[in-house]
């Protein structure tokens, strides 16, 4: 007891150092190749930065990412749609490929964090006239059709959920998806300690945050891709949506009970979550 008291603050600091200082090299390093016209498979090579920065910082947070299919996501072209459990998600999304994001128009003039999404190639929309929904359709429509990769990955929850019952899919992505025709994989993002890795409250300081992230024990994040939907002209959105909301609702049901997606996905009934 006495070298778990000594041992957990030790970490703590070490991790919270080390996450720091690959947050603010990585964060330079991205912004810096911004300004290199440079591509690989067709992703701008600060966006392939950010990644690898992903892949240092969530280890150095004590956070295993596992995938169960990592070769379908990567070769995805579309929309990406998951459940949002935690402001980590996006960390998840990008550990496999740098994924495009959709952001409000202000994020851009951002110091930080508006440059970096800038150099990863976020997708700005403009929501001022909150009346005109078509508008920001129109945007995500445009961006998507002149560019299917890598995904854009959206949260039709539209705000963190870390409950067990998912929170009704708004059906605006889907309404894009049918104008576009353009297909969308279905993935469930489980962590294998949610409570921890979220935000308690509105109430709880970034510090508080911060310390039960990096004092806590290592654990798993699993991405898991699901189904690909591919909708066409004529469908209807919110059957869309609330079709996709039962597929990974079901999946991370499995998911939960075994803790284990590679178990639960070789269980009863396992050709739903394909």
């Amino acid at each position: 007891a006495e070298r778990t008291a000594v041992i957990a603050p030790l970490r703590g600091i070490l991790r919270f150092v080390a996450s720091a200082l690959i947050v603010v090299a990585g964060a330079v390093s991205t912004v810096l190749l911004a300004w290199v016209p440079i591509k690989v498979r067709g992703v701008r090579l600060s966006a392939w930065c950010f990644s690898l920065g992903v892949r240092m910082l969530m280890p150095s947070l004590g956070l295993r990412f596992e995938c169960t299919d990592c070769e379908r996501i990567i070769q995805h072209r579309g929309f990406i749609l998951s459940n949002h459990v935690s402001f980590f998600d996006t960390l998840v999304m990008a550990w496999l490929l740098p994924m495009r994001f959709v952001a409000k128009a202000e994020v851009k003039h951002w110091p930080f964090i508006g440059w970096i999404a800038r150099a990863t190639g976020s997708l700005f929309v403009d929501r001022s006239d909150k009346s005109d929904r078509n508008s920001v359709r129109r945007q995500v429509a445009d961006a998507v059709l002149a560019n299917q990769y890598p995904p854009i990955v959206i949260f039709p929850e539209g705000t963190r959920n870390p409950l067990d019952t998912l929170l009704p899919f708004r059906y605006g992505v889907f309404d894009i998806a049918i104008d576009t025709e353009m297909p969308y994989l279905l993935c469930a993002i489980h962590y294998e300690e949610t409570d921890s890795m979220t935000w308690h409250s509105r109430n709880e300081g970034v510090l508080t945050t911060v310390k039960r992230i990096v004092m806590r024990d290592t654990s798993r994040v699993w991405l898991v891709p699901l189904e690909v939907i591919e909708p066409h002209h004529g469908d209807d959105s919110t059957e869309l949506a609330s079709q996709a909301r039962e597929i990974i609702g079901v999946a991370l049901s499995k998911i939960r009970a075994t803790n284990d997606p590679a178990s639960a996905l070789q269980a009863e009934g396992s050709e739903q979550l394909r």
